[in-house]
């Protein structure tokens, strides 16, 4: 059994400005380090035997607080990265009449360049399938964005997508959440 942990990244200036990332490579706000910081005080307890992360800066510097003083590498993987919004990224909700994240990644359809959410489902289970079979027995911190870790708590129980039964999960910034793959329950 692979344990992972995911935990969206903290907040960055243009999370603050409501402006939209995706694949921009934006760091952590200055004042989210302590917020950080603070969430790993609260995990030095707990088991933690590798980390991944989105190759984005705040993903990364995220994935670094967090395991401060601990002997761990951080491996950064492609899989990771937050969804390609395309026209989107850089705007903010009001510039494209949408008023929240949940309907921005129901009504991308027809966004000019966007990546479609089943081409981020197919990433986020090839990292499932891959991490569980190669650590199995350890606990994985995974750290990524919130639509990326969205599909990634979906693709734990579903093998293919299907927009019939996916419901975007809103995920705030530093959250955790663990999740338990394969043997025993």
């Amino acid at each position: 059994m692979t344990e992972f942990i995911f935990v969206r990244h903290a907040k960055t200036d243009w999370n603050n400005a409501g402006r939209i990332q995706g694949r921009s490579d934006i760091p952590l706000s200055a004042d989210s380090i302590p917020e950080v910081r603070k969430a790993a005080e609260n995990m030095q307890d707990m088991r933690i035997d590798e980390v991944f992360s989105s190759p984005l800066i705040r993903a990364v510097q995220t994935a670094r607080l967090l395991t401060e003083g601990r002997n761990l590498e951080i491996h950064t993987d492609g899989r990771l990265i937050e969804r390609d919004f395309g026209e989107y990224d850089g705007k903010t909700y009001a510039e494209i009449g949408l008023a929240d994240h949940n309907k921005l990644f129901y009504e991308m359809r027809d966004v000019k360049n966007a990546e479609p959410i089943a081409d981020v489902f197919s990433r986020a289970r090839s990292f499932i399938e891959d991490i569980s079979e190669r650590y199995d027995g350890k606990t994985v911190l995974v750290v990524s964005h919130g639509v990326c870790i969205s599909l990634l708590t979906y693709a734990l129980t579903h093998s293919a997508f299907s927009t019939s039964d996916y419901d975007l999960e809103y995920i705030k910034n530093l959250t955790f959440a663990r999740h338990r793959v394969g043997g025993e329950p």
